[in-house]
């Protein structure tokens, strides 16, 4: 969940069940820029519902993507990869007050609560959420797991592709990074990422991301109604559900962004805004990168913000 120094080159590296998307960013004349930047198409059933199901195939059309992208040619081998949101657990939990290598020690036994697998099977790792207003009596951490045998699936096809992982995070902290702006947001606001076989679902408010899941939808002009009642099916799961998010104002979902190829569907945000009474709009991936320097508008990388997300999460902010 930290910020990478940008001596490593790092790039964003997103891979879903029916694509490999690259973003390179690289440093000049004292701003960022997209240096690089491709998608390749998978062939159906080498990744299927997250899970890599031939990592051979995978590693070839990850070298492939490499070679392929638009711009600069990539020369990088670090790479700051997503995990599928369909794998993951995720949790805000409340903790006692205490210093962090306690904290560290007692999140273990703490998050067996709420992992429905062994704990010695997953990967975990935890982020203290600064509260927006009050001092708290207690730590709001943001939990996140996923199995080891998926994350080390993911490691491997990266390496057997040429590349050093140098950090593997949830798909919704990429996206998070990329559309919210200065990851604040002083009420709760909906990531949905509209992908081509499913469709990611995020919420966040204060500092942190608070909820996920992952909806086996295919998007088509004909199941907009569909789509439309399965966010406000989580909005109002999550509104029952959250607590200790410790905002500024009121705790009701404001605003919905989209990103991924299907946010591009024509009056899709007019749909939603209409179909579950919340102000729908495109998220823009660039709001949290102002010195990017781009020919192509904001929404020409809607299909890339996981990808760009992860890039971002390759700099060093001290480096600008």
């Amino acid at each position: 969940m930290q910020l990478l120094d940008l001596k490593y080159g790092a790039f964003g590296l997103d891979i879903n069940d029916s694509s490999v998307k690259i973003v390179k960013l690289e440093k000049k004349r004292g701003r960022f820029v997209i240096a690089s930047f491709g998608k390749t198409e998978l062939k159906p059933g080498i990744v299927s519902a997250g899970i890599i199901k031939d990592g051979k195939l995978l590693a070839e059309t990850i070298r492939f993507a490499i070679k392929n992208v638009k711009g600069k040619k990539l020369k990088a081998e670090h790479a700051v990869i997503s995990l599928p949101e369909e794998e993951s657990f995720l949790q805000v939990i409340q903790m006692p007050l205490m210093n962090e290598l306690e904290l560290k020690s007692a999140i273990v036994f703490e998050a067996e609560n709420y992992i429905p697998i062994p704990i010695k099977e997953v990967y975990l790792d935890f982020q203290i959420i600064t509260p927006i207003k009050d001092d708290l009596d207690h730590i709001d951490v943001l939990v996140a797991a996923m199995p080891r045998q998926v994350v080390d699936s993911y490691i491997s096809c990266v390496r057997a592709a040429g590349l050093i992982p140098l950090v593997a995070e949830l798909e919704s902290q990429s996206i998070a990074r990329a559309l919210v702006k200065n990851d604040t947001s002083e009420y709760p606001v909906v990531l949905v990422d509209i992908g081509k076989n499913n469709i990611d679902f995020v919420v966040f408010s204060g500092h942190s991301i608070r909820f996920t899941c992952s909806l086996p939808i295919q998007l088509t002009e004909t199941n907009r109604d569909e789509l439309a009642e399965q966010i406000k099916k989580y909005i109002g799961f999550y509104q029952e559900h959250a607590s200790h998010e410790h905002l500024m104002g009121e705790s009701k979902v404001k605003k919905i962004l989209l990103c991924g190829g299907g946010a591009l569907a024509k009056e899709l945000p007019k749909f939603l805004t209409q179909n579950i009474g919340i102000q729908t709009e495109a998220g823009n991936p660039f709001i949290n990168s102002p010195l990017v320097k781009s020919s192509a508008q904001s929404a020409d990388f809607l299909p890339f913000t996981t990808a760009l997300g992860s890039a971002l999460g390759g700099i060093n902010v001290e480096n600008q």
